[in-house]
This record gives structure tokens, C-alpha cells and sequence, in this order.
């Protein structure tokens, strides 16, 4: 009896090491996925940096989400950039051409429903960029740069405007 009794404490003794087993690391969890940004779809409009800044995202398909985005002031484009959302094994990333010249990539490090954060703390301003849906037709994103101390922050608010 006190044999089995021993036994049974060494079984009791490996469950809670073949339960860590069984649950999976963070590493090892699937990576968020591309039509998780669904929610950005559509196009939107505000008033930023002296006039009217319009951004417009496309649906995800094939791994992808482009946007396209442009400031306008005085009926012309002072300022235009494309946005490329892309599904990669790291995660989910995204990339900004403004200009139409490419630059560094950004890693998304957080998100939740009709919120995402990407995250790239190697470049000059911003090193954070937010996207979050308020509201159903309100979109604000908010550049930031908390890794290099900075308090600097630029929010573009956004309402959706019809295509």
C-alpha cells in the first residue's frame, strides 16, 4: 500500500509538467491574421497638417491590404503614400512607401477587436503607429514614438466618406 501510495504521488507529480507541455508558447500560437484589419476597409477623410488628408484601405485578399493615402491642399496632392499590409511568417507587418518610396517595416505587436498596433523601435519618428476604429465611421490614427523617450504624437481623426 505504501508503494502504490508512492506511485500515485509520482504520477500527481508529472501532470502539471505534461499539462505546461500541452498548452502551446507564445511563440508557438498562430499569427494574426491578414483579414483581421477587415475592419480598416473603406475610405476615410479628415482635416491634418494644413489640409485634407484622405486615406483609403482596400479589403484584405491574397495576404495583403493596400491603402493609399494622400494630402490635399489647394486642390492638389501635397503629400501621397501607399501602405502595404502583408501577412508574413514573423506576423503581421506593414510597410509605408510615402512618396512611393519604400521605408522600414513595422511588426503589428498588438491588437484586438477594430484596434491594432505596429511597432518598429530601430527608426526615427514614429516607432508606433495605431490604428484603431472608434466608431463605425470614425477611424483615428495616432503616430507616436515611445522608444525613444519622446512625447510626440500626431493623431490623424478620420470619418468615413463615401468612395
Amino acid at each position: 500500500q505504501a508503494r502504490r501510495g508512492r506511485v500515485s504521488a509520482m504520477k500527481l507529480a508529472f501532470v502539471p509538467l505534461a499539462l505546461l507541455l500541452c498548452v502551446p508558447s507564445f511563440a508557438d500560437r498562430e499569427p494574426a491574421k491578414i483579414d483581421s484589419l477587415a475592419w480598416l476597409a473603406g475610405k476615410w477623410s479628415g482635416p491634418m497638417w494644413g489640409g485634407e488628408f484622405v486615406a483609403t484601405y482596400n479589403a484584405p485578399t491574397g495576404g495583403t491590404l493596400l491603402s493609399f493615402s494622400e494630402l490635399r491642399k489647394g486642390g492638389k496632392a501635397a503629400f501621397y503614400e501607399f501602405e502595404v499590409f502583408e501577412a508574413r511568417e514573423e506576423g503581421l507587418v506593414f510597410t509605408p512607401y510615402p512618396g512611393g518610396k519604400k521605408k522600414e517595416t513595422f511588426k503589428l505587436t498588438s491588437s484586438e477587436a477594430q484596434r491594432a498596433v505596429f511597432e518598429n523601435p530601430d527608426k526615427d519618428f514614429p516607432t508606433r503607429i495605431e490604428y484603431h476604429r472608434k466608431e463605425q465611421d470614425r477611424l483615428v490614427i495616432t503616430l507616436s514614438d515611445p522608444h525613444h523617450g519622446s512625447d510626440k504624437t500626431e493623431t490623424f481623426d478620420l470619418k468615413r466618406v463615401a468612395d
